[in-house]
């Protein structure tokens, strides 16, 4: 069966043999439900289109690398580029897909490749310290990588760990949406609990039972939602998954989360936004790109909740930033630059 399926597969992508392109993979397969990760190939799909209109974009997700690899390399030229998919996963609590990131940049020694903005973390575990050497070595290796962090803090680490490859420093991809509040004046209701259920939350029951008693002591109704779905996301699926997701946040007059894509759907969406620690840096290094958006917060003092969220209530101004122009607009130019080390713009 799989010797079919392969020869099926071969088919139908060697015609793109002599093409002009961008391999764009690692992507969330439909069994990945997380809307954030599908969100992020929307808007990377959409900056390709507009920065690289010259180029065919090919996606091939997570599965299909490690089921078709030795066939993808087929057709392949050495002056195709390649794309390597956005998120948290590179380090050792992503395996998954590091792997997988791992085996392309050993398999395409000769291609320019791209890691787009990324969180990266390795624990201070034997598996960590062991995974962290692994990835140093094919990563520097590399002739023509370049690692985008997604984070100031994970610019540092990309720095540090990959002194042979160029790092450059960039917020998720999702930002590239915005905006998307065309009906920012209509009746928002009710506040948004968008709150992880996985081992990256530090938040127990008991404290999510006390976020859900501080709102009703306050007279507020609550909502509660997830970005991970109880349902698979195919691809002809995710335009109408994400706007499902953002109409949702941009209907509600508060969101509280501890997810990195429920702040960035918030931003998107100019909805008020109270943010909340987790288990890394992930959410606690990115908040930093929001910190002049007046209505996005962070807290780790849980018990200042009920006063962050009257004054997040109030809020009927809201500041605005230029994503697109401040960070995506020139990110071709600096991928393809001879400067080996991108400027740090989480600084600014």
């Amino acid at each position: 069966m799989m010797f079919i399926e392969s020869i099926i597969f071969y088919f139908k992508i060697r015609k793109y043999k002599n093409i002009k392109k961008i391999i764009y993979t690692i992507t969330p397969p439909p069994s990945l439900k997380n809307v954030g990760d599908h969100a992020q190939v929307i808007a990377i799909k959409k900056w390709f289109m507009e920065k690289f209109n010259e180029y065919l974009v090919l996606e091939f997700d997570k599965n299909e690398i490690y089921k078709y690899l030795h066939l993808i390399k087929k057709i392949v030229n050495e002056d195709d580029l390649i794309f390597l998919h956005s998120g948290g996963n590179l380090g050792d609590r992503g395996l998954w897909s590091e792997n997988a990131r791992r085996s392309i940049i050993n398999n395409f020694p000769k291609n320019k490749i791209i890691s787009l903005p990324q969180t990266i973390f390795f624990s201070n575990t034997q598996k960590g310290i062991k995974e962290l050497e692994m990835t140093k070595h094919i990563y520097n290796k590399h002739k023509d990588l370049t690692i985008i962090a997604r984070d100031s803090y994970s610019f540092k680490l990309a720095k540090k760990y990959f002194p042979k490859c160029k790092t450059i420093v960039c917020p998720d991809f999702v930002l590239y949406l915005t905006p998307y509040y065309d009906n920012i004046n209509e009746q928002r209701k009710n506040i948004l609990l968008c709150l992880r259920n996985d081992p990256e939350s530090i938040i127990d029951e008991n404290l999510k039972d006390k976020i859900k008693k501080w709102i009703e002591n306050l007279g507020e109704d609550y909502q509660e939602y997830d970005t991970t779905l109880n349902r698979n996301i195919p691809r002809e699926n995710r335009e109408k998954e994400i706007n499902i997701a953002l109409n949702l946040f941009r209907k509600h007059k508060l969101v509280i989360t501890d997810r990195l894509h429920g702040v960035i759907f918030s931003v998107i969406t100019k909805t008020p936004c109270i943010a909340l620690k987790t288990v890394d840096h992930k959410l606690t290094e990115s908040i930093k790109w929001f910190k002049n958006l007046n209505y996005i917060f962070y807290t780790e003092n849980y018990e200042q909740l009920p006063e962050i969220i009257n004054k997040a209530l109030e809020i009927d101004q809201f500041n605005d930033i230029n994503w697109r122009k401040l960070y995506f607009d020139d990110l071709k130019s600096k991928i393809f630059s001879n400067n080996l080390q991108g400027k740090n713009y989480a600084d600014n």
